[in-house]
Parts: structure tokens; sequence; C-alpha cells
């Protein structure tokens, strides 16, 4: 388990002092994907880069596996020795967004780099390099040159150097932000792969919602240094609260267009003198047929104008937009049947383009 506390980290620049992280805690379990994401600026790297003591915090306590590597048995704050770092470093992995290989090495050479000093025999360190090789699938590439690769490969390579001392925690820092799609879908498959197949632990830092929904658990929103909301994947994309969190989701969910149509104004009309409103279902929800069944039992009329649903974390999240007409005391104990099933009900949903 990741266990950061209280977390500071201030820059004192030549003429400013910038404050990157505020005050943050986290606690990341054994064999999580958790996010972090955030505009540029909001200090998610420099929380990521804290992790692994590449940058040193100015107060607070972050353990990693049970370990506190930033304070001592009597609570005080420590600086370790470069010997200590290596050996706090060499159980958390790291991956980049530019790759940061040696141009000059091949796959093999970059991958066996961080094995030179483990005290490995020469055909240990060969057997362990093609392990590693294989578990990223480029076995066939062990001898050409970084410059021979596509941006995937690259990061695949980064991937296996990352593991080479088999680190219980892999950080990965936008490692996809400078790839292609179809590259980028290939990164998150092996890295969804290594959590299952190690059970790794991986804080993964994006700007990239769509990276959230795809491999994460767990998210944490960052903004001017703190954490202004977390929760597990679904649920923050179910029942966002912060203004930033609902704009990373627009960007991303389906389900975001159905609220840009009724805030438009662009349904208006389409209610046939009854009155739209926004149904929710979640999980089991979804496939149920609640439509039909209240229409029976309140005697009143659903027209569906709009529905679409999403899935996220295997689990689909559905939203429908309809047109409920009836008499006031059926249509208002219709709306609290849907309440009472976990379908959340959002009325006044209509607004005229600022009319």
């Amino acid at each position: 388990m990741i266990v950061l506390q209280n977390v500071n980290k201030t820059y004192r620049l030549k003429d400013a002092r910038v404050e990157a992280i505020k005050d943050v805690s986290l606690r990341i379990r054994d064999g999580e994907i958790f996010g972090i994401i955030g505009y540029s600026g909001a200090g998610k790297s420099s929380l990521v880069r804290c992790i692994n003591l590449l940058e040193v915090p100015d107060s607070g306590s972050i353990s990693v596996n049970g370990t506190d590597i930033t304070r001592d048995e009597g609570g005080k704050f420590k600086r370790l020795s470069n010997h200590e770092m290596k050996k706090v470093r060499k159980k958390i992995g790291m991956i980049f967004q530019h790759f940061n290989l040696l141009d000059r090495s091949t796959v093999f050479g970059n991958v066996a780099y961080p094995l030179a000093y483990s005290g490995l025999a020469k055909e240990e360190i060969r057997s362990r390099v093609f392990e590693l090789l294989e578990l990223v699938g480029l076995t066939d590439k062990a001898h050409a040159y970084p410059s021979q690769l596509s941006g995937g490969q690259k990061q695949r390579v980064a991937v296996a150097r990352a593991l080479a001392n088999n680190p219980s925690v892999l950080l990965s820092d936008e490692a996809t932000s400078a790839l292609d799609p179809e590259a980028t879908e290939s990164i998150l498959s092996l890295l969804k792969e290594l959590n299952k197949k190690l059970n790794l632990t991986i804080v993964l830092i994006t700007h990239e919602m769509s990276v959230i929904k795809s491999i994460c658990h767990k998210v944490a929103v960052m903004e001017n240094g703190r954490v202004v909301e977390e929760g597990d994947v679904y649920s923050i994309f179910a029942s966002p609260v912060q203004e930033i969190t609902k704009k990373f989701i627009a960007s991303q969910s389906s389900l975001s267009k159905i609220d840009m149509l009724a805030s438009g104004g662009a349904l208006i009309g389409t209610q046939g003198g009854g009155t739209l409103v926004k149904l929710q279902f979640e999980k089991d929800a979804v496939g149920d047929a609640l439509i039909s069944e209240v229409s029976r039992k309140f005697g009143v009329n659903l027209n569906i104008v709009l529905a679409n649903v999403d899935i996220i974390q295997g689990e689909p999240l559905g939203a429908i937009i309809a047109a409920i007409k009836g008499d006031a005391q059926n249509v208002a104990a219709a709306l609290s049947y849907f309440r009472s099933k976990n379908v959340k009900v959002f009325e006044n949903i209509i607004h005229d383009g600022g009319k």
C-alpha cells in the first residue's frame, strides 16, 4: 500500500514560490490501478515524483509497502542518502512520456541497464531480459535500436526496463501522451495485463479521462496542487461533484451529449405537453424494464426522447431523457418509484439557451 499524508511541495524560483502540492493525502491499495488526473500545472507529476523521491516533499509523509520513506522511527523528517534512495527506487519502477531510452543501446541493452549492478551473473541477466521482453511482446526486437522502433514499441521497452528489478509499484507519468490512439490502446492493455498477472500496483498520471475510464480502478482529480475529488471510477463518472471533474467526464462520457442537448435548449418543444426528466440507471438497473412497468403501474405516458449507455469498468451506466405525461399526482408517484429502484431522477432539465 502507498500512503501519502498531508504532503506539501513548494518550488522556490528566482522571483517566485510555486506551491505545486498542497496538503495531499491518498491511500493506494496493493494491486490497484490508481489514476491521478488534472490539467497542466495541477501538481500531478510533482506528486507522483515524490513517491519515488525524484522530488523530495517539504512536509508530510509517504510510506510504500509499510516503510516510511520520508520520516525516521521518531517521526522526524529525514533526508535519505544516495544509497538509501537507490534502495527505495529499486522497488518502484517508472515510465515516462518520452520513453527515456538510451539511443546508442539496443533493446536488450536498455532493459539490461538497471541490472548492471544487481549482482546477477551475465547469464542470469540475459535470462531476465528475455523474460521481460517476452512479457511485453518484444523478443524479436532484442537487437534493434530505439530509432528502429515505433512509439508503442519504445514504450514497451521502457515498461520492460521499469520492471527489471521486480518492483511492486509502477509509476506512469503521461506514458501514453506521445502515442497515437492505436499505440495508446496497446500500452493500456499491456498495463492492465501486467496489473493482473503480477499484482502490480500502478499509479498513473494523465490529463485524459479516456485513460482513466479504460483501466483505472480509482481516480483522484487534482486542481491547483490539491486533490479536489477522489473515488472509484464508476462512482466518479456516475456522480461527479466538482466542476473540473464534470468537465473531464464531459470530454469522454457518451452520456454528456444528453446533458449538452438539454442545457443547450435543443429539446425545447419535444415534450409534447409532458415534463422532461433525465433518468440515470446504474449497473443492474440498466437492464430492468422499468419504463414500461412504470407506465402501466402509474397510468402515465413515458416517451423516450434520448437514450445512451456508457460502459465504465465493465459495468453499464445509462441515461434517458423522457417526456412524462399524466396526472400530476401519478407523475410524482412514478418519479418516486424510479428513485426507490435506485434510479437517479433529474427534473427541470430544460434550459432555453439562456432566455
